[in-house]
């Protein structure tokens, strides 16, 4: 069955607003510039997206499924509860220095917005990604306590306001600081996950 037009002018015109915010950065993009990038006429870009700020929502929604995809594919490399904790936490500040105005829109974003451009299938795969890092954490030795939202605050909040600081400030590389966000990730994070004594 012939895929829909349309479905393939929305996939394109995300397509390119990404690029265009990688290459210039999104305060650079116009709606313009993704449309010749696109190769979609304004009847098309504008019924797909009628604002700028409606296409950031599926931009940034779009980026986030990246970014999530590349933390589980650590969670699943990890040979142990510290690689998975530290691999985590440097692979986050890695995605982010190589994305840094997809991360600028990520951080100045709020989790409501970012909820409202997630279609159908965004928000199926964000629900898999968290039921990913829930099952390894318990896998790890997690019993559910602290809640999750706490595990996640202590695991990745200092990297994020790492992160936010330096997006804000342009001020060194974001991975410069991965080894000791990384420690203390794990410090934070061992009492919580029953590693195994030989394990320091």
């Amino acid at each position: 069955m012939a895929s829909d037009p349309g479905s393939r002018s929305h996939e394109e015109i995300v397509r390119a607003a990404l690029a265009c915010a990688t290459e210039q950065g999104w305060e650079s993009t116009s709606l313009e510039a993704v449309r010749r990038r696109a190769g979609v006429s304004n009847g098309s870009l504008f019924h797909h997206f009628p604002t700028r700020d409606a296409l950031a929502r599926t931009v940034v929604a779009a980026g986030l499924a990246g970014h999530q995809a590349a933390l589980t594919a650590e969670l699943h490399a990890a040979t142990d509860s510290r690689h998975g904790v530290t691999h985590v936490v440097i692979r986050h500040l890695e995605w982010m220095q190589d994305h840094q105005s997809l991360a600028r829109l990520f951080l100045s974003t709020s989790a409501t917005t970012l909820r409202s451009g997630l279609d159908t299938a965004a928000v199926a795969g964000n629900r898999a990604f968290f039921q990913d890092v829930t099952s390894w954490l318990r896998e790890h030795g997690w019993t559910g306590s602290p809640d999750l939202a706490v595990m996640l605050a202590l695991w990745i909040g200092p990297a994020q306001e790492y992160a936010r600081r330096c997006l804000e400030t342009a001020a060194g590389r974001l991975d410069d600081a991965t080894d000791h966000l990384a420690a203390g990730a794990w410090r934070a994070l061992k009492p919580l996950l029953n590693e195994p004594k030989e394990n320091p």
